[in-house]
């Protein structure tokens, strides 16, 4: 009974991110827009090099890869310092590769900053 119990556990937990990765595979990449200009200026503060692409992906790493197995965080209500300690032992777990690491990161910190200022 206990061997079943775990077979059927792990089927499910396999259906269930099966389900939900395909579902985040349909993200679309959006270009520079008004709202996501201000996020890349805070973002070219930070690291010069910064891109709207690289946004965008890191958009797309977080919507997919960050909630396959669990729902999205609120970014804004999380310190800097707990999302930094969050990618680093979380980045392993989803497989994301130090550029996707960068990208992930590069995102979630320009957009905790855009809705977390107060200018």
């Amino acid at each position: 009974m206990k061997k079943t119990f775990i077979i059927v556990f792990i089927a499910f937990i396999l259906v269930y991110c099966h389900s939900k990765k395909k579902a985040t595979e349909t993200i679309s990449v959006k270009k520079t827009t008004a709202s996501s200009s201000t996020q890349l200026q805070i973002a070219q503060k930070r690291w010069a090099n910064a891109t709207a692409d690289d946004l965008a992906e890191g958009k797309i790493i977080f919507e997919g890869k960050c909630t396959n197995c669990h729902g999205a965080k609120n970014i804004p209500t999380r310190s800097e310092k707990s999302w930094l300690h969050e990618i680093k032992d979380m980045s392993p777990k989803a497989n994301l590769t130090p550029a996707e690491k960068e990208k992930l990161t590069r995102y979630v910190l320009s957009f905790r900053e855009k809705y977390t200022s107060t200018d």
